[in-house]
């Protein structure tokens, strides 16, 4: 699951897509409002590599890769959700980055990378959704990046999401017959069980998304783009807890996490 602003990628589409308020007098139903628990995380197969090298910034493991000028300056760029791009190199150890679409700012981060080099930390801002939601992730290194690159260089994994607005972590649904209506920060749908896969509002670089209902009663969301299945998510309640993991067919990548009914 990869995208520009790499910290918001695991748990973002994951919980963020996921997601209106109702109430309900079967325990274990998804209908009802949920609260993500950010120390339940944990990522497998998620690592990250860039070349940043001779003023460009060049992203091997986004889906599909790419590579832009890192001179500070607004660029346009062809990429799903928005068309233009600044990269700006701080210092040795330190890169930002800021995206838009059209004359709309999506969001921005700033990525550090400690004096060892071992680790780094990529505070960012999201600007897209309902209400502006901010947070931080932290990276261990796992390959060294080029003699003579920036820090940024090399191949990174997912240690932990240090903090995450509430608003990013709160998501409900609506279950009536066979509609399915899913409300979160960063994009709201209502879908037909086992209907054909549907728009999600708010959302510029068409996502659809189709949901299924399992055998044991869990729900799957399968995300998709142009036809390609970019994303898939299965959520299970037992109670009060909904444990949900989301994985990417094109890269093997996936999240784990839980959530708490309020």
């Amino acid at each position: 699951m990869k995208n520009t602003i790499a910290a918001m990628a695991a748990l973002s589409l994951a919980i963020g897509m996921s997601a209106c308020t109702g109430e309900t007098e079967d325990a274990n139903s998804l209908a009802g409002t949920w609260k993500a628990d950010l120390d339940s995380a944990s990522w497998e197969n998620t690592v990250d590599t860039y070349v940043v090298a001779d003023g460009e910034f060049t992203c091997e493991s986004c889906l599909p890769p790419y590579t832009a000028s890192a001179d500070g300056e607004w660029q346009e760029i062809d990429r799903p959700g928005y068309d233009g791009l600044r990269i700006e190199l701080v210092d040795d150890n330190t890169l930002t980055t800021a995206n838009r679409l059209g004359d709309k700012d999506l969001g921005n981060s700033t990525w550090t990378v400690s004096e060892d080099g071992q680790s780094m930390t990529i505070a960012w801002n999201d600007l897209d959704g309902d209400v502006p939601v901010e947070g931080s992730t932290s990276y261990t290194r796992t390959a060294e990046g080029a003699e003579g690159s920036h820090a940024v260089s090399g191949s990174w994994t997912v240690a932990e999401i240090d903090q995450m607005s509430d608003e990013a972590l709160t998501f409900s649904f609506v279950i009536d017959g066979d509609q399915y209506t899913s409300k979160g920060n960063s994009g709201d749908f209502t879908a037909t069980i086992g209907g054909d896969a549907v728009a999600i509002e708010g959302d510029n670089s068409g996502v659809m998304v189709a949901v299924v209902q399992l055998e044991d009663g869990s729900y799957r969301e399968t995300y998709s783009r142009d036809g390609e299945t970019i994303g898939v998510t299965e959520l299970t309640v037992d109670g009060d807890t909904l444990s949900g993991i989301g994985s990417d067919p094109r890269d093997d990548s996936m999240v784990r996490w839980t959530a708490t009914r309020q």
